[in-house]
């Protein structure tokens, strides 16, 4: 029995329609350029992040290789060597880096010792940068002029902070001279000084509020309560004085005395005031046993909308010993987050593009809000394949279609875990996506040698 012309005709109409439908619910590929060594000759580092500002330029950081870290070799330093975290500029899009300028033509700020950092841009063109001492953390703030145009305003080896040890510093900023340095004191207990706030109380991270460009910082600060790992994000909008930060919780350990859960929490702190109050609200729960647990990453839109990614483990592989019981994931998943009502609520979904492991997802939003970025470290299997850097751009709730940024250098090898605790990816105002990764060069029983890379999407 054959089919009439039109039951033909309306079956070809619901084929094109499927097929259509299965197109726009899969990712489109992003391309991207070669990739760039950015470390100079002679020079390691990992831990990289970037940011880029209005006019083109791009700012980043990194760790010094650990055995350079009180003096690497720098060829582009007026002395050919520096003490502080790496600090590039790049006004070309990414073809080229070289140090950010100097307050003298000796670069003396080169020479202040830092072991990583982290930097931010505010609203009003100022350039805030972080590199903790451990003990505390320096402080520098640039003026950015226009493109390749930038001038050192201040530096000094101290914010000063009240909290005994920083960990890891992050700073963010918006408006004009908001800016707010993060410090990790590494567990709650061992800073009291900074829970006596509204909203405060002990935990990891302690917020240090300054409205002065950085000059002057409040140094008691607002301990984060129960915080764990954090990253903050600033909202940018005009007359906007909302400042987040996403975090775990350690599983409600307090890191010196207590066991960790094994569900963690994810919190959003919210401060609507400059840090000088806190709210926090629950964003979603992670395995908190994963030995290979790393930060969130959280951005804030154009139009407020806050969105998080976050590496959980998919399910845990649980061994003990002498010891202690070690709990390592046999794959990963990608969680993705939003909140619409300035963190009160969220809503999560699983992206995970393909089976695997994951670590240090990290998120950029588009200039205008409308498309998502992601870099990341993958492998199909940790055991037998190598780890590779991946980036995509993707539309909000989509599963990224991951791209090889240099699929001929795996930036680790089988049986081992990507290089560093992080990496960094951002948009330029171009709407191009950025990543920047670490490749692990040179290991003998330790790692002894690791270059950073950047690759950025063509259009």
């Amino acid at each position: 029995m054959h089919s009439s012309p039109r039951i033909a005709v309306l079956q070809f109409v619901f084929v094109l329609f499927i097929f259509a439908a299965a197109q726009l619910c899969v990712a489109q590929g992003t391309t991207f350029g070669p990739p760039v060594k950015v470390t100079p000759t002679g020079g390691f580092g990992y831990e990289p992040s970037f940011v880029a500002d209005r006019f083109g330029n791009m700012f980043a950081t990194a760790h010094k290789e650990n055995w350079q870290l009180v003096l690497a070799p720098d060829i582009n330093s007026p002395t050919y060597t520096r003490s502080m975290s790496w600090d590039w500029i790049s006004s070309n899009a990414g073809q080229s880096w070289q140090d950010i300028q100097g307050l003298t033509p000796l670069s003396i700020e080169q020479h202040e010792f830092g072991d990583e950092g982290d930097m931010a841009l505010d609203d009003a063109d100022y350039l805030y940068f972080v590199d903790t001492n451990v003990a505390d953390d320096t402080f520098t703030r640039w003026k950015i002029n226009g493109l390749a145009s930038v001038t050192l305003e201040t530096t000094r080896p101290l914010i000063p902070a009240a909290q005994f040890v920083d960990d890891r510093p992050w700073v963010t900023a918006y408006g004009n001279g908001h800016v707010f340095y993060f410090g990790n004191e590494g567990d709650k207990v061992t800073y009291p000084l900074g829970t006596q706030g509204t909203g405060c109380g002990p935990g990891r991270y302690t917020v240090y509020p300054s409205l002065d460009g950085g000059d002057t910082f409040n140094p008691l600060g607002c301990t984060l309560p129960d915080s764990g790992w954090c990253r903050p994000a600033s909202d940018h909008r005009a007359g906007v004085h909302l400042l987040y930060a996403v975090c775990g919780n350690d599983g409600g350990s307090d890191d010196v005395f207590s066991a960790t859960n094994p569900k963690g929490t994810l919190y959003a702190y919210v401060s609507a005031d400059d840090a000088q109050s806190f709210q926090r609200f629950v964003v979603g729960s992670y395995q908190a046993l994963d030995g290979t647990f790393s930060w969130p990453s959280a951005m804030v839109a154009p139009d407020g909308t806050i969105w998080a990614v976050y590496v959980d483990a998919h399910h845990l592989e649980c061994t003990t010993d002498v010891t202690g019981t070690t709990c390592d994931p046999d794959s990963n998943r990608l969680m993705l987050y939003q909140s619409v009502d300035q963190g009160h609520t969220w809503k999560g979904k699983d992206i995970t593009p393909r089976a695997g492991r994951y670590r240090y997802a990290w998120l950029a939003i588009s200039p205008n809000g409308s498309k998502l970025g992601i870099g990341v470290y993958y492998t199909p299997d940790s055991n037998t394949l190598p780890w590779r850097v991946y980036g995509a751009i993707f539309n909000p709730w989509q599963k990224p279609q991951l791209v090889s940024l240099d699929e001929n250098n795996p930036v680790a090898p089988a049986g081992s875990e990507p290089p560093g605790d992080y990496m960094g990816s951002y948009f330029m105002p171009s709407g191009s996506l950025g990543v920047i990764w670490t490749r692990r060069e040179l290991s003998v029983g330790t790692t002894l040698e690791r270059d950073i890379f950047f690759a950025r999407s063509l259009p």
